[in-house]
């Protein structure tokens, strides 16, 4: 507490003006939403994991359906695409932890890196029978699993992202961030006050960025 009291008091003190700030995100940010993801590399990572894990799971709808070598080595080739922009999506969940040091992100990063893990794994075995004939089916199982892999590395490279976008002056979401401390693991007297100190500082811009950076400070 006492560590942000100052802060608090520089703040009720320096207030002054408006500043409107959009909200562009979903109020709940450990929530998975690919459709609600901000411009900046983990966002752009998410994007790219979510819309690789469609096309693998096409592709492996495709292999399913024909049986044929073509439409296996497609799969596979699609579940190797998948995988690898998995590890990408992972790889940007674990700077954005690395960044915002908070345990939403962190176990969000982890997530990540297991289901691009799974992923790669999934793509190893298509690979492996798009390699054998006649196994087109397990070719389309093997990328439709990194599929699903895939889209779960994007679910949670999506909550990364959000959650240090939104710890930003630039993707601040006032109610997302009330929702982030109302879950923090911290006593609900530096719940009240970093309510107040946030809700002071959102007119300023400046300021703001200071009292996110005491929201991260305390939650870690």
């Amino acid at each position: 507490m006492s560590k942000i009291l100052p802060i608090v008091v520089i703040l009720l003190l320096a207030v002054a003006g408006g500043w409107a700030w959009m909200e562009n995100y979903a109020s709940d940010p450990a929530e998975p939403d690919v459709t609600q993801l901000p411009e900046t590399p983990a966002g752009d990572a998410a994007r790219a994991a979510d819309q690789a894990a469609t096309s693998a799971d096409e592709a492996a709808d495709a292999a399913s359906a024909e049986e044929s070598q073509a439409a296996a080595d497609a799969a596979a080739d699609a579940a190797a695409d998948a995988a690898a922009i998995a590890a990408d999506a992972a790889a940007e969940a674990a700077r954005a932890s690395d960044q915002a040091n908070i345990d939403p992100v962190n176990d969000a990063a982890q997530a990540a890196e297991d289901a691009a893990e799974a992923a790669i794994s999934a793509a190893d075995r298509a690979a492996e029978a798009a390699a054998t004939p006649d196994a087109a089916e397990d070719a389309a199982e093997a990328a439709q699993d990194a599929a699903e892999a895939t889209a779960e590395t994007a679910d949670a490279a999506s909550v990364a992202a959000r959650i240090e976008a939104l710890l930003t002056p630039e993707g601040f979401d006032a109610t997302a961030v009330d929702n982030l401390i109302s879950d923090a693991a911290i006593p609900d007297t530096q719940k009240a006050t970093l309510r107040r100190l946030v809700e002071t500082a959102a007119v300023n811009p400046q300021l703001l960025r200071a009292a996110l950076e005491q929201v991260k400070e305390v939650m870690r």
